[in-house]
Formats: C-alpha cells, structure tokens, sequence
C-alpha cells in the first residue's frame, strides 16, 4: 500500500482549488454546473414611478422589454425573479435580477437587487437600469398619463 505524500495532497488541493475557481453553480432544471467564475459584485437600486403596483407590474411582465438573454423568468405576485445575462458578458455568465414592487401613496416602489453582476460591469449596469430601464418607462408612464 502507498500512503499519499505531502506533496500528493498539495497537488490534489491545488488541482480542486482551481477546479473551484474556474466554475461556479447556477440553478438549472437539472443539478448541471453552468456558468464561468469572475468576480461578481451585487447591485441595489430603488426607483419611484408614479403608477399603481399593477401597471408597472404589467410592463415589466413583456420580456421584450430587456436587451439580455434569459436563463428563467419567474413571476409572482409583486416580484419578478430573473436569472439573465447581457450580451456582452461572459457567455455561461448569469445574474440573478429580483424586482419587488412595493405599493406607496398613489406610486409604486421598485426595489432591484442584481447579484452576479461582473465587478469591470457595474457602472454600467447601474447605467442601463436608470437610462435604458427606468427612465424609459417613466416616459412611458408619462405619454399614457397624458394620451389618457
């Protein structure tokens, strides 16, 4: 019988460390490792719209209206769980996007929380949700207002 050296279990940490390091799980239907490993930073941003709960609920509900490819997309009553990337992420790459949409006096409270997001992609994430997201439908929000 050969007894493993120092240098043997050495070996094989540092072989599982990087196997480690080079994947990462993402929830799928089946238990498959997805995904690449980089480093990640979590984003938490609130927006008021001035609409009721339901309207915006239903606007983000048309899954045209985001630029990235979905992994899943699930819905429940006042929250929107999203597990996407955008394009020119990583490929194997997904974030986790929770939206919650919390009833105020005559608005709604839209609470983001993103977690997976690329460190070299923050800003820009930031970005895009204010710009291309929020603002956009609050101009939306405004053209029914007035066409109403």
């Amino acid at each position: 019988m050969i007894l493993p050296t120092k240098a043997m279990t050495t070996q094989e940490l540092t072989v599982k460390r990087k196997l480690s390091e080079n994947t990462s799980q993402v929830q799928a239907s089946s238990p498959v490792a997805l995904g690449v490993k980089i480093p990640t930073v979590a984003l938490h941003m609130m927006e008021l719209f001035d609409t009721p709960v339901e309207q915006l609920y239903s606007i983000f509900t048309v899954k045209d209206i985001f630029s990235v490819e979905f992994l899943y997309f699930q819905l429940t009553n006042k929250k929107i769980v999203m597990k996407w990337r955008c394009r020119n992420w990583p490929e194997e790459h997904y974030a986790t996007v929770v939206l919650n949409f919390v009833p105020t006096l005559g608005q709604t409270e839209l609470q983001l929380d993103c977690k997976g997001v690329p460190v070299c992609k923050e800003e820009n994430m930031k970005f895009c949700w204010q710009k291309q997201h929020f603002e956009e439908i609050k101009g939306l929000l405004q053209l029914t207002t007035l066409n109403g």
